[in-house]
Protein backbone atom coordinates (compact mmCIF):
# COMPACT_ATOMS: atom_id res chain seq x y z
CA UNK A 1 0.00 0.00 0.00
CA UNK A 2 1.71 2.95 -1.31
CA UNK A 3 -0.31 6.51 0.55
CA UNK A 4 -2.81 6.06 3.30
CA UNK A 5 -4.98 8.49 4.45
CA UNK A 6 -6.37 9.01 8.04
CA UNK A 7 -8.57 11.20 8.71
CA UNK A 8 -9.38 11.67 12.69
CA UNK A 9 -6.20 11.04 15.38
CA UNK A 10 -8.81 10.11 17.86
CA UNK A 11 -8.38 6.86 20.14
CA UNK A 12 -9.36 4.58 17.28
CA UNK A 13 -7.70 6.68 14.54
CA UNK A 14 -4.25 6.74 16.59
CA UNK A 15 -4.58 3.07 17.12
CA UNK A 16 -4.76 2.16 13.57
CA UNK A 17 -1.74 4.63 12.87
CA UNK A 18 0.34 3.34 15.53
CA UNK A 19 -0.34 -0.61 13.90
CA UNK A 20 -0.07 -0.04 11.14
CA UNK A 21 3.18 1.47 11.21
CA UNK A 22 4.25 -1.28 13.87
CA UNK A 23 3.37 -4.26 11.52
CA UNK A 24 5.16 -1.88 8.26
CA UNK A 25 2.12 -2.54 6.32
CA UNK A 26 3.11 1.39 5.16
CA UNK A 27 5.90 3.42 5.73
CA UNK A 28 5.41 6.35 8.36
CA UNK A 29 6.42 9.02 5.45
CA UNK A 30 3.37 7.49 3.52
CA UNK A 31 0.78 8.31 6.02
CA UNK A 32 -1.09 11.32 6.15
CA UNK A 33 -3.51 12.49 8.66
CA UNK A 34 -6.25 15.01 8.56
CA UNK A 35 -6.77 16.53 11.87
CA UNK A 36 -8.32 19.65 13.09
CA UNK A 37 -6.73 19.75 16.56
CA UNK A 38 -3.42 21.23 15.94
CA UNK A 39 -1.64 19.77 19.58
CA UNK A 40 -3.01 16.37 18.96
CA UNK A 41 -1.85 16.21 15.12
CA UNK A 42 1.88 17.57 16.16
CA UNK A 43 2.16 15.21 18.58
CA UNK A 44 1.22 12.45 16.15
CA UNK A 45 3.73 13.35 13.59
CA UNK A 46 6.32 13.63 16.04
CA UNK A 47 5.57 10.36 17.29
CA UNK A 48 5.45 8.30 14.17
CA UNK A 49 7.34 10.97 11.92
CA UNK A 50 3.75 10.88 9.55
CA UNK A 51 2.42 13.91 7.18
CA UNK A 52 0.03 15.97 8.80
CA UNK A 53 -3.14 18.94 7.49
CA UNK A 54 -5.65 20.11 8.85
CA UNK A 55 -7.55 20.03 5.48
CA UNK A 56 -9.60 16.59 4.17
CA UNK A 57 -9.27 18.01 0.67
CA UNK A 58 -5.23 18.24 0.88
CA UNK A 59 -5.29 14.14 2.44
CA UNK A 60 -7.76 12.96 -0.73
CA UNK A 61 -5.21 14.67 -3.07
CA UNK A 62 -2.68 12.41 -1.83
CA UNK A 63 -4.24 9.06 -0.93
CA UNK A 64 -6.89 6.99 -2.31
CA UNK A 65 -7.31 4.84 0.39
CA UNK A 66 -8.76 6.51 3.71
CA UNK A 67 -9.86 5.97 6.72
CA UNK A 68 -12.66 7.91 8.46
CA UNK A 69 -12.20 7.93 12.35
CA UNK A 70 -14.08 10.24 13.08
CA UNK A 71 -17.43 10.81 15.79
CA UNK A 72 -20.32 10.48 14.00
CA UNK A 73 -21.68 13.79 14.59
CA UNK A 74 -18.59 14.84 12.62
CA UNK A 75 -19.43 12.55 9.60
CA UNK A 76 -21.81 14.40 7.64
CA UNK A 77 -19.15 17.55 7.29
CA UNK A 78 -15.94 15.53 6.80
CA UNK A 79 -18.38 13.33 3.70
CA UNK A 80 -19.04 16.86 2.33
CA UNK A 81 -15.82 17.83 1.84
CA UNK A 82 -14.73 14.20 0.32
CA UNK A 83 -17.58 14.70 -2.08
CA UNK A 84 -15.65 17.24 -3.97
CA UNK A 85 -12.90 15.09 -4.98
CA UNK A 86 -13.72 11.36 -4.22
CA UNK A 87 -14.54 8.86 -7.52
CA UNK A 88 -14.40 5.16 -8.06
CA UNK A 89 -10.44 5.19 -7.28
CA UNK A 90 -10.92 5.60 -3.92
CA UNK A 91 -11.23 2.78 -1.03
CA UNK A 92 -13.09 4.88 2.32
CA UNK A 93 -13.01 2.71 5.32
CA UNK A 94 -15.15 4.40 8.00
CA UNK A 95 -15.11 3.21 11.58
CA UNK A 96 -17.60 5.97 12.66
CA UNK A 97 -19.83 3.83 14.80
CA UNK A 98 -23.70 3.58 13.63
CA UNK A 99 -23.19 5.09 9.97
CA UNK A 100 -24.49 3.21 7.23
CA UNK A 101 -23.15 2.11 3.85
CA UNK A 102 -26.28 3.32 2.64
CA UNK A 103 -25.50 6.98 4.10
CA UNK A 104 -21.41 6.79 3.26
CA UNK A 105 -22.60 5.81 -0.91
CA UNK A 106 -25.70 8.70 -0.74
CA UNK A 107 -22.68 11.15 -0.59
CA UNK A 108 -20.17 9.27 -2.24
CA UNK A 109 -22.03 7.60 -4.93
CA UNK A 110 -18.93 6.47 -6.73
CA UNK A 111 -16.21 5.76 -4.01
CA UNK A 112 -15.54 1.92 -2.91
CA UNK A 113 -17.03 2.10 0.80
CA UNK A 114 -16.82 -0.33 3.85
CA UNK A 115 -18.12 0.21 7.12
CA UNK A 116 -16.32 -1.32 9.97
CA UNK A 117 -17.31 -2.19 13.74
CA UNK A 118 -13.74 -2.30 15.56
CA UNK A 119 -13.27 -2.65 19.35
CA UNK A 120 -10.69 -0.73 21.65
CA UNK A 121 -7.88 -3.75 22.54
CA UNK A 122 -6.80 -2.46 19.09
CA UNK A 123 -5.00 -0.19 21.08
CA UNK A 124 -2.64 -2.80 22.05
CA UNK A 125 -2.72 -4.84 18.69
CA UNK A 126 -5.77 -7.16 19.86
CA UNK A 127 -8.98 -5.91 18.65
CA UNK A 128 -11.06 -7.53 17.01
CA UNK A 129 -12.98 -6.17 13.63
CA UNK A 130 -15.65 -6.62 11.79
CA UNK A 131 -16.25 -5.46 8.08
CA UNK A 132 -19.23 -4.87 5.48
CA UNK A 133 -18.36 -3.80 1.64
CA UNK A 134 -20.35 -1.87 -0.16
CA UNK A 135 -22.47 -1.89 -3.57
CA UNK A 136 -19.16 -0.53 -5.22
CA UNK A 137 -16.48 -2.69 -3.71
CA UNK A 138 -14.33 -4.49 -6.38
CA UNK A 139 -12.22 -7.66 -6.33
CA UNK A 140 -8.92 -6.88 -4.15
CA UNK A 141 -10.79 -4.41 -1.66
CA UNK A 142 -11.46 -7.80 0.82
CA UNK A 143 -7.77 -8.62 0.79
CA UNK A 144 -6.94 -4.58 1.30
CA UNK A 145 -9.14 -3.72 4.15
CA UNK A 146 -8.01 -7.39 5.71
CA UNK A 147 -4.85 -6.19 5.42
CA UNK A 148 -5.16 -2.56 7.23
CA UNK A 149 -7.53 -3.72 9.61
CA UNK A 150 -4.77 -7.14 10.81
CA UNK A 151 -2.79 -4.28 12.02
CA UNK A 152 -4.71 -4.36 14.93
CA UNK A 153 -6.28 -7.66 15.35
CA UNK A 154 -8.33 -9.91 14.64
CA UNK A 155 -10.78 -9.17 11.19
CA UNK A 156 -14.18 -10.76 9.95
CA UNK A 157 -16.24 -10.38 7.07
CA UNK A 158 -20.04 -9.75 7.55
CA UNK A 159 -23.49 -8.50 5.95
CA UNK A 160 -23.90 -5.01 6.78
CA UNK A 161 -27.26 -6.10 8.21
CA UNK A 162 -25.22 -7.85 11.29
CA UNK A 163 -22.85 -4.96 12.40
CA UNK A 164 -25.27 -3.90 14.65
CA UNK A 165 -24.89 -7.44 16.74
CA UNK A 166 -21.29 -6.99 16.37
CA UNK A 167 -21.46 -3.64 17.89
CA UNK A 168 -23.82 -5.40 20.72
CA UNK A 169 -21.00 -7.94 21.48
CA UNK A 170 -17.68 -7.10 20.27
CA UNK A 171 -17.98 -3.04 20.13
CA UNK A 172 -19.37 -2.74 23.13
CA UNK A 173 -18.11 -5.57 24.84
CA UNK A 174 -14.52 -4.92 26.40
CA UNK A 175 -17.32 -2.16 28.61
CA UNK A 176 -19.00 -5.68 29.76
CA UNK A 177 -15.89 -7.27 30.97
CA UNK A 178 -14.54 -4.20 32.37
CA UNK A 179 -17.49 -4.22 34.21
CA UNK A 180 -17.33 -7.76 35.53
CA UNK A 181 -13.87 -6.71 36.25
CA UNK A 182 -14.86 -3.70 38.60
CA UNK A 183 -17.51 -5.96 40.25
CA UNK A 184 -15.42 -9.06 41.29
CA UNK A 185 -12.68 -6.54 42.60
CA UNK A 186 -15.41 -5.48 44.96
CA UNK A 187 -16.48 -8.47 45.86
CA UNK A 188 -12.86 -9.70 46.86
CA UNK A 189 -12.46 -7.09 49.05
CA UNK A 190 -15.60 -7.21 50.80
CA UNK A 191 -14.16 -10.78 51.53
CA UNK A 192 -11.02 -9.25 53.02
CA UNK A 193 -8.65 -9.29 50.33
CA UNK A 194 -6.98 -6.15 49.55
CA UNK A 195 -7.42 -3.67 46.64
CA UNK A 196 -3.99 -4.43 45.68
CA UNK A 197 -4.21 -7.96 45.75
CA UNK A 198 -7.98 -8.42 44.42
CA UNK A 199 -6.61 -6.09 41.56
CA UNK A 200 -3.79 -8.61 41.04
CA UNK A 201 -5.80 -11.81 41.02
CA UNK A 202 -8.97 -10.78 39.36
CA UNK A 203 -6.85 -9.28 36.24
CA UNK A 204 -4.51 -12.64 35.95
CA UNK A 205 -7.75 -14.84 36.19
CA UNK A 206 -9.78 -12.99 33.18
CA UNK A 207 -6.15 -13.07 31.28
CA UNK A 208 -5.46 -17.03 32.14
CA UNK A 209 -8.95 -18.24 31.33
CA UNK A 210 -9.02 -16.27 28.04
CA UNK A 211 -5.78 -17.88 26.87
CA UNK A 212 -7.17 -20.49 27.96
CA UNK A 213 -9.85 -20.45 25.75
CA UNK A 214 -7.86 -19.72 23.01
CA UNK A 215 -5.66 -21.75 23.29
CA UNK A 216 -7.77 -25.20 24.01
CA UNK A 217 -10.42 -23.92 21.56
CA UNK A 218 -13.08 -26.38 23.97
CA UNK A 219 -16.26 -24.95 24.44
CA UNK A 220 -16.60 -22.46 27.36
CA UNK A 221 -19.20 -24.65 29.16
CA UNK A 222 -16.99 -27.68 29.38
CA UNK A 223 -13.80 -25.57 30.89
CA UNK A 224 -16.65 -23.87 33.65
CA UNK A 225 -17.42 -27.38 34.26
CA UNK A 226 -13.85 -28.85 34.39
CA UNK A 227 -13.36 -26.00 37.51
CA UNK A 228 -16.97 -26.78 38.90
CA UNK A 229 -16.48 -29.69 41.19
CA UNK A 230 -20.44 -31.18 42.74
CA UNK A 231 -21.68 -29.63 45.67
CA UNK A 232 -18.35 -27.06 45.74
CA UNK A 233 -17.58 -23.75 46.16
CA UNK A 234 -17.71 -22.67 42.40
CA UNK A 235 -20.92 -24.39 42.04
CA UNK A 236 -22.68 -22.47 45.16
CA UNK A 237 -21.05 -19.28 43.47
CA UNK A 238 -22.90 -20.47 40.12
CA UNK A 239 -26.01 -21.64 41.47
CA UNK A 240 -26.33 -17.78 42.98
CA UNK A 241 -25.33 -16.27 39.27
CA UNK A 242 -28.63 -18.65 37.78
CA UNK A 243 -30.67 -17.52 40.37
CA UNK A 244 -29.95 -13.95 40.09
CA UNK A 245 -30.61 -15.12 36.00
CA UNK A 246 -27.56 -13.62 35.18
CA UNK A 247 -27.41 -15.16 31.85
CA UNK A 248 -30.56 -13.93 31.01
CA UNK A 249 -29.23 -10.31 32.28
CA UNK A 250 -26.45 -10.47 29.62
CA UNK A 251 -28.32 -11.59 27.14
CA UNK A 252 -31.00 -8.67 27.71
CA UNK A 253 -28.04 -6.22 27.54
CA UNK A 254 -26.73 -6.88 24.46
CA UNK A 255 -30.03 -7.34 22.79
CA UNK A 256 -30.78 -3.65 24.15
CA UNK A 257 -26.94 -2.42 22.64
CA UNK A 258 -27.97 -4.09 19.42
CA UNK A 259 -31.22 -1.47 19.25
CA UNK A 260 -29.39 1.40 20.30
CA UNK A 261 -26.80 0.85 17.59
CA UNK A 262 -29.97 0.28 15.03
CA UNK A 263 -31.70 3.62 16.65
CA UNK A 264 -28.39 5.27 15.85
CA UNK A 265 -28.00 3.98 12.37
CA UNK A 266 -31.49 5.72 11.68
CA UNK A 267 -30.63 8.65 13.93
CA UNK A 268 -27.53 9.46 11.26
CA UNK A 269 -29.15 7.95 8.05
Amino acid sequence: MKHLGIIGGGAMGSALLKGIINQGLTQPGDIYLAEVDQAKRNRLQEEFHIQGTSSILEIAGSCQTLILAVKPNIIPAVLDELAKKVDSQFLIISIAAGITLKTLESKLPLARVVRVMPNTPAKIGKGVSAYALGANAISGDDGQVTEVLSCVGKVIKVPEHLLDAVTAVSGSGPAYVFYFIEALIDAAVMIGLSRVDAVVLVRETFLGSAELLKETAEDPAKLRNEVTSPGGTTAAALYELQQGACAGIIMKAVVAAAEKSKELGRAHG
